[in-house]
């Protein structure tokens, strides 16, 4: 209450007198979601603070971490600088391990609100959002997404949809741009399949028929947009973007409350409304302490969502899966079957008679280099099961250094069968690995 009446207080008789000078750093390219927030905190304030110069400066890269870092540094204790942050910053100070973070500038207040669209060219062949998750499921890596920073809450809805949909996140397919004019360009280009950024960034090209929204990241329809939720097309998932402003650290008690109050003045403020509506966004506005604690949950919140993704991408199966491949598989039986027969042929030369065995002739030697250069084709023309037993038999041979007798080479290609057998068994119905 007493906070309350403060802010009150002081917007209601004249203020701290505002500065001839203010910079507003967007930290990332222009055409984004934040640099569209500053644009219009810039011109708002030159509407109700006629006598007040604000210059928007640019500072993109790694989801506004390298903006931040520069702001804290460089700003430190100056009460004419404001930077524009939000839910994409807080993911990316993590992401990113940025050696500083929000907690490093002072909180003024959150802004804006925003849902998040995934959308695709207007001659994309998805029409709906399960058309685009039948194709990503079936082959991840053909699915190229776009959107913000890597890290940001672009990313970030990606990530979890990939999720929901039971895949890892490591397979999403994300390209990362600097700003969302970048990532308007390339899905228009059809560089992309497919790109989610805030609903305002694309709401130009949506309404002109040039992007199709396949769905929003709301919880229930939004007015005014024309496409159905993610919980309506079977994804259980919601994400909420904001925005919002800092002050560098190092500001006394007095140049923080001035800044508080000035802000605040801008949201109440008839053109700011306007901008609300003209843009989409909400109005989540939060002063002072109240988004310190808002933003200190954030964090927490943000980071256990994190740590669970990175949890599924490094769980065993996942990485046994991207470390087996068709490559794999040949070099790997080659391995196996030749260490087997060589162990085999040691061990019963050893017990048969003191003397070491013969080393390979040439003859030998060139049978196993061929039998190695045509492995592979054996493996894809007769099975797995055959070309590993002719390998472990031709392994034998070579070891040995001298011919075979009949009996002995029916004793080593049943070996070789039964271990073949133990292995594909052991990969195709233990592991889920198809082998040929």
């Amino acid at each position: 209450m007493l906070r309350g009446a403060l802010v009150i207080a002081l917007l209601t008789t004249t203020a701290l007198p505002a500065t001839a000078q203010l910079t507003i750093v967007a930290p990332a390219a222009p055409g984004g979601g934040w640099d569209q927030t500053a644009r219009v905190l810039q011109r708002v304030l030159a509407e109700i603070e006629p006598a007040t110069s604000v210059q928007v400066d640019n500072i993109p890269g790694a989801a506004g971490t390298i903006g931040l870092a520069r702001f804290v540094q460089s700003e430190r204790g100056n009460p004419h600088a404001l930077l524009v942050t939000g839910l994409v910053m807080v993911s990316g100070v993590i992401t990113n391990t940025s050696p500083v973070s929000l907690s490093d500038a002072t909180p003024i207040a959150r802004l804006t609100g925003e849902t998040e669209v995934i959308v695709v060219p207007a001659n994309s062949p998805h029409q709906t959002l399960n058309d685009l998750v039948s194709a990503f499921t079936q082959d991840p890596g053909s699915v190229s997404w776009g959107g913000g920073s890597a890290g940001g809450t672009d990313d970030l809805l990606v990530r979890l949809l990939a999720e929901q949909v039971g895949l890892p996140a490591s397979r999403v397919n994300y390209i990362a741009f600097p700003g969302g004019g970048a990532a308007l360009a390339a899905v228009l280009s059809g560089q992309l399949t497919a790109a989610v950024s805030g609903y305002g960034e694309f709401a130009g090209q949506i309404a002109a028929g040039q992007l199709r929204p396949l769905a929003i990241s709301a919880a229930a329809r939004l007015p005014g947009i024309n496409a159905p939720t993610l919980r309506e097309s079977g994804v259980a998932l919601d994400l909420a973007n904001w925005r919002a402003i800092v002050a560098p650290p190092g500001l006394s008690d007095a140049e923080r409350d001035a800044l508080i109050v000035r802000v605040t003045r801008v949201a109440r403020s008839a053109a700011w409304q306007q901008a609300l509506t003209q843009n989409g966004w909400d109005d989540l506005f939060l002063p002072g302490a109240d988004f310190r604690q808002f933003l200190l949950a954030e964090q927490a919140r943000v980071e256990a969502v994190l740590r669970r993704l990175a949890a599924a991408d490094t769980a065993p199966s996942a990485r046994f899966t991207m470390a087996v491949t068709p490559t794999t598989i040949p070099n790997a039986t080659v391995t196996i079957f030749g260490l087997l027969a060589a162990a085999l042929v040691v061990s019963r030369q050893r017990n048969r008679a003191p003397v070491a065995a013969p080393a390979p002739g040439q003859t030998s030697a060139a049978i196993l280099g061929l039998t190695l250069l045509v492995q592979p084709l054996l493996l894809l023309a007769a099975g797995f099961i055959i070309a590993s037993t002719v390998t472990f038999v031709v392994t034998a041979h070579a070891w040995r250094g001298v011919r075979p007798a009949l009996a002995t080479l029916a004793r080593d290609a049943a070996i070789g069968v039964t271990f073949a057998a133990i292995i594909y068994v052991v990969f195709s119905s233990g592991l889920g690995v198809a082998l040929p």
